[in-house]
C-alpha cells in the first residue's frame, strides 16, 4: 500500500498498524510523535490504529527526548533512523529503512526466502482488503464510474489498470463460467445457422466449409462447437472499442480523449461478464431448481426474456451512475445515453458473434 509519510510518497505491505510502521522505519517509539490523516494518534492506539492505503502521516523525532502531550515544533526535526545502508535490487539506489524510498522495493532478509513468507505475501496480494485486486474490483461494484475518474484524473497507483481489471474478470469467467451451467458468450453452430440475423449467410458458408474438408456436418458441428468454447472468451475483448466509438460519439461535447473512453469501457465490460454471466446466470440456476421442486416450469422462450430483460435492467442500473461520475453527466442524461449504450450493444453482440463465427468457421 502506498503511504505519504512526511509528505513523501512511500510504498510498505498492506496491514501494518502504526506501532509496526514505526518499528519497520527503525524508531524509538519513546522519542516519536505520530500524526495520521491531521490528527494525533495516542501512543497507547499505536498497536491498534490500522493503516490503510493513501493514509498521509507526519513522523516528527524528538530531539533530547520529550513527550507528544509537550511537543514543542521548534525543538522537533524529521530525522531518518540511523540504519545501516543498502543497495535496492531493482533500482539500484542507496538506502535506508526496510523499504527503498525511490522504488518501494523492500530491503531483503533471509526469511524472506521461507515457505511462511512466500505463501503468506501471495496470499496478502490477493486477498488483503488494501490490495491492488480486492480494492480495485471491490470499488468496480460498489462505486460505478470511480475507477474510471481515478484513472482520468492520474490517481492510477492504488488501483489496477483498467486492462488488468479487465483481463482478470475474463481469467475469472474463464474458470467459472462452465459452473453456471449456461453458455455464456458461446454460441453454438445451431445458434450461427438458425437463430443469428445472418443465419442464412451462416448456413451456406458452412455447406461450404463442410465440403471443402470432407467431413461430415456433424463432425464439422463437433469441431466448430469446441473452437467457440475457446476463442469466445478472449475475443470478447473486440466489443471494447466498438463501445468506446460510441461512448466518443455520446459524450464528444466533453471534449474526452480516446483513452479515457477506452478506460471506461474496459471497466465496464469487467462488470459486465462478471456480473451477467456469473452472477446473474449462476444464481438463476439453482432458483430455477428449486421452482422446479415446487411446479413452477419456465419455458424456454420465455425464460430467455425474462433473463434477457433482467440483464438490461441491471446494466442501466450500473450505468446511469457510472456516466454521471465519470462525464459528470445530470441524471436524464445519463438515463438516455445509458438506454442508447444498451441498445448498441445488442449490435455490437450481433458483430462479436458474427466475427467469432468467421473466426471458428476457418479455424474448425
Amino acid at each position: 500500500m502506498t503511504l505519504h509519510i512526511n509528505g513523501e510518497q512511500r510504498e510498505f505491505p498492506s496491514g501494518l498498524t502504526v506501532a509496526a510502521l514505526v518499528a519497520q522505519l527503525g524508531m524509538k517509539p519513546d522519542r516519536v510523535a505520530v500524526e495520521l490523516n491531521l490528527e494525533i494518534v495516542p501512543r497507547a492506539q499505536w498497536d491498534t490504529t490500522a493503516l490503510k492505503n493513501g493514509d498521509k502521516l507526519e513522523i516528527v523525532h524528538f530531539v533530547g527526548g520529550g513527550s507528544a502531550g509537550a511537543m514543542d515544533k521548534r525543538a522537533i526535526i524529521n530525522e531518518k533512523p540511523e540504519t545501516p545502508e543498502w543497495t535496492c535490487p531493482t533500482c539500484g539506489i542507496r538506502a535506508l529503512g526496510s523499504f527503498c524510498a525511490a522504488c518501494g522495493e523492500k530491503k531483503f532478509v533471509s526469511s524472506d526466502l521461507s515457505i511462511h513468507h512466500f505463501l503468506s505475501h501471495a496470499l496478502g496480494e490477493f486477498f488483503h482488503f488494501d490490495s491492488k485486486i480486492f480494492l480495485s474490483f471491490r470499488l468496480l461494484f460498489t462505486r460505478p464510474g470511480f475507477l474510471s475518474a481515478e484513472y482520468a484524473r492520474g490517481c492510477r497507483k492504488p488501483y489496477l489498470h483498467p486492462f488488468q481489471i479487465f483481463f482478470i474478470a475474463n481469467l475469472i469467467y474463464f474458470f467459472l463460467q462452465p459452473l453456471t451451467g449456461w453458455t455464456g458468450l458461446k454460441t453454438p453452430l445451431y445458434v450461427h445457422t438458425h437463430s443469428a440475423g445472418y443465419n442464412s449467410l451462416a448456413t451456406r458458408l458452412v455447406a461450404q466449409r463442410v465440403a471443402a474438408k470432407g467431413i461430415s456436418e456433424t463432425e464439422f458441428t463437433h469441431a466448430f462447437d469446441h473452437v467457440v468454447d475457446l476463442q469466445a472468451r478472449s475475443l470478447v475483448l473486440l466489443m471494447v472499442p466498438m463501445f468506446a466509438l460510441v461512448l466518443a460519439l455520446l459524450e464528444w461535447r466533453k471534449g474526452r480523449v480516446v483513452g479515457e473512453h477506452l478506460a471506461f469501457a474496459l471497466h465496464f465490460y469487467a462488470f459486465w461478464v462478471i456480473a451477467l454471466f456469473l452472477v446473474m446466470f449462476g444464481i438463476s440456476k439453482p432458483v430455477l431448481v428449486l421452482l422446479q421442486h415446487r411446479g413452477i416450469v419456465f419455458g424456454e422462450t420465455a425464460l430467455d426474456h425474462f433473463l434477457y430483460f433482467t440483464g438490461q435492467a441491471l446494466l442501466l442500473v450500473y450505468l446511469v451512475p457510472a456516466l454521471r461520475a465519470f462525464y459528470h453527466d445530470k441524471f436524464g442524461f445519463a438515463l438516455v445515453k445509458s438506454l442508447a449504450l444498451i441498445v448498441a450493444m445488442d449490435y455490437m453482440m450481433q458483430a462479436y458473434r458474427f466475427i467469432l463465427f468467421l473466426t471458428a468457421l476457418y479455424s474448425a
